[in-house]
Parts: C-alpha cells; structure tokens; sequence
C-alpha cells in the first residue's frame, strides 16, 4: 500500500499491523526482496527508529508533564502571596487608597451602593 501522502499520519491500528507484519517477514527464511529497499534489514532499521522515536516522546511527554506541574505550583505560589499583598495593602493603607487602586482593587468610595429592591405594593 503506498502512502500517498507522507505528511498525514499513520494510525495506531495500521502501525500494529506494521509491526505484526515486520515480526512475520523476519520468519520467512528465503524472502529476498527485488528492492532493497524492502529488505528485512530495511524493515529491522525502520523498527529499531520506529522504538527509538516512541521512546524519545515518552521522555517529552514526562518531561511536559513535569514542565506543567512546575508552572502550576508557581502559579499558585504567585497567587497566594498576591492574595496576601493585597489584604495588607488594605489594612496597612486603607480601603479608600490609591494604593488600593494601584494593586487592582476598587476603592470604598469607588463601589456602587447595593440598592434596595423596589417591591410593588398592592395599595389598599
């Protein structure tokens, strides 16, 4: 079957079917392929890459998955002192600073006042 697009991916499903197909061309004593190309030696080197490529993305996905596990726990990190900064920000100059607003928060007088909901009265 040739690959009429080398840019797409193979699937899983045909891989496996590769491999059981390499595995059983090995046991065939007499298989001497026109091509060279096709050669059991061929088949054996594309293995032995196919192993070593799988092996190599293992090693990315774990080294990703680390990488991920570092930056979240620095993220929380951040967030946490962030949260912190900003209570005592408060507390050390008041809710009404300038100070409040340059971390982000609104001041006191800034806030709209929650008004009271208006109830419809009967009227006797």
């Amino acid at each position: 079957m040739p690959n009429i697009n080398p840019n797409t991916r193979v699937s899983a499903e045909q891989t496996q079917a590769n491999v059981e197909a390499y595995l059983a061309l090995k046991k065939i004593p007499d298989y001497v392929p026109i091509n060279p190309e096709h050669s059991v030696e061929a088949a054996t080197l594309c293995y032995e890459e196919l192993l070593a490529a799988e092996e190599a993305l293992i090693h990315a996905d774990n080294t990703a998955a680390a990488a991920r596990d570092t930056v979240r726990r620095a993220r929380w990190k951040l967030q946490n002192v962030i949260v912190g900064a900003k209570g005592e920000v408060k507390v050390r100059y008041g809710l009404d600073s300038n100070e409040v607003a340059a971390i982000g928060l609104k001041k006191k007088s800034e806030r709209t006042k929650a008004s009271k909901a208006k109830t419809v009265g009967g009227g006797e």
